[in-house]
C-alpha cells in the first residue's frame, strides 16, 4: 500500500442495546445504507463478539444490564487490537456525563431523541475516521502534536483525554496551564466561505515559530465552512507566553492572504487553569476560553458542538480584521 493509499475497511457495525426496538431500527437504517450489521443485547455479549471479529464501528447504548455502555466502552478500549470508532446513544445532555464517556473511549454521542436522522451519516464518518487513522503515520516530527478533529481522524475523546491529563499534571505539580482559543471566521453574506485551509496552516506555523519551548500540542476543532478554529494547549506557560503566541498568530493573519478581505476576521480568547479550577472539566475549560474569545455578555453556547462537529461560530464584532490591524 502506497503512502497515499487508504486501506479498505469492512463496512461492519456492531449494535449494542437491550431494547429490541432500537436494535431493529438501527439495523434497518444501516443495512439499507449497505452496512453489515451484528447485534448484541448487552456489553458482555458484545465483548465476546469483538474478541472474535473486528468491527470498525460500534454503536452502543449508555444504559444496559450486565455491563453498561460506559464500562463496555472502557473494556473494549483496553482489549481492542484494531482501532474502533465508538458511537454512544444517550438520553443525557449533561456535559460532565459526556466527558466521562470521552475519557472512557467514546468517539461521538448521539441523542436518543432523533438519532435516526444522523445515524447513517455518523457511522459513515466513523468508517472514514478509522480509515484515516489506520493510514496515518502518527509521528511527532518537528513541532507540537496536532489533534485534528476537523479532519476526522481524531475525535473528542482524543482532545478531552489529553487535556484532562494536562490538567491533572498541572494540578499535581501546582503548575500553570493555559488554553488559547483562536478562530478565523468569514462574515458577510450567508454563502461566504474561507478559501481552503491555508489560513489555519499559517496560524499553526506562527504558533510553532513563536513559542516552541512553551507549546505542547494544538487541536483543530470542527467549525464549518465559514470558520477555522484552533485550541492551543500551553502547559507551564505564563500570561506573557500566551500574549506572544496570540500576537504571532495575529501578525501571520494580517500578513497572509486574508489581506483585502475585510469580511474575514480573527479573534482570540484564553483561560488559565489553576488550583482553584481543579473541579472544572476539560469541556468547561474549553468553554471558558471560548466565552472569553467571544467577549463579555455573549450568549451561552454548548462546547459540545465545537468538539463533536458543530456549526459556524457567531460573528464576533470585536474580532480583528486585516484592514483594521
Amino acid at each position: 500500500m502506497s503512502a497515499h493509499q487508504e486501506p479498505v475497511l469492512p463496512r461492519r457495525v456492531l449494535i449494542v442495546d437491550d431494547d429490541d426496538l432500537v436494535l431493529d431500527t438501527v439495523s434497518t437504517l444501516l443495512r439499507s445504507a449497505g452496512f453489515e450489521v451484528v447485534c448484541a443485547n448487552d456489553g458482555a455479549q458484545a465483548l465476546a463478539m469483538v474478541s472474535r471479529q473486528w468491527f470498525p464501528v460500534v454503536v452502543t447504548d449508555r444504559t444496559m444490564p450486565v455491563i453498561d455502555g460506559m464500562e463496555f466502552t472502557a473494556r473494549l478500549r483496553a482489549l481492542a487490537i484494531s482501532p474502533t470508532y465508538i458511537i454512544m446513544l444517550t438520553a443525557s445532555d449533561n456535559a460532565r456525563d459526556y466527558e466521562r464517556g470521552y475519557c472512557a473511549g467514546v468517539d461521538h454521542y448521539l441523542s436518543k431523541q432523533g438519532y435516526e436522522k444522523e445515524l447513517v451519516l455518523k457511522v459513515t464518518s466513523g468508517v472514514s475516521a478509522i480509515r484515516r487513522r489506520t493510514a496515518a503515520v502518527m509521528t511527532r516530527n518537528d513541532g507540537p502534536v496536532t489533534v485534528d478533529l476537523e479532519g476526522g481522524s481524531h475525535t473528542a475523546r482524543h482532545l478531552v483525554g489529553r487535556l484532562c491529563a494536562e490538567m491533572a499534571q498541572a494540578a499535581s505539580g501546582a503548575q500553570s496551564l493555559h488554553v488559547l482559543t483562536v478562530v478565523i471566521e468569514a462574515g458577510g453574506p450567508l454563502g461566504t466561505e474561507l478559501l481552503g485551509g491555508s489560513a489555519s496552516e499559517a496560524l499553526f506555523k506562527a504558533a510553532y515559530d513563536a513559542a516552541r519551548p512553551k507549546l505542547d500540542w494544538i487541536a483543530r476543532l470542527p467549525a464549518g465552512r465559514r470558520a477555522s478554529r484552533l485550541a492551543v494547549i500551553m502547559p507551564q506557560s505564563s500570561a506573557s507566553d500566551v500574549a506572544m503566541v496570540s500576537q504571532a498568530m495575529r501578525n501571520a493573519f494580517v500578513q497572509g492572504e486574508r489581506v483585502g478581505r475585510p469580511e474575514v476576521r480573527l479573534s482570540t480568547g484564553s483561560v488559565q487553569f489553576t488550583l482553584d479550577k481543579s473541579g472544572v472539566t476539560a469541556l468547561e475549560l474549553l468553554g471558558e476560553s471560548e466565552r472569553n474569545r467571544r467577549g463579555p455578555g455573549s450568549a451561552a453556547e454548548s462546547v459540545l458542538k465545537h468538539v463533536q462537529g458543530g456549526t459556524d461560530p457567531p460573528a464576533n464584532p470585536e474580532a480583528v480584521n486585516p484592514e483594521a490591524a
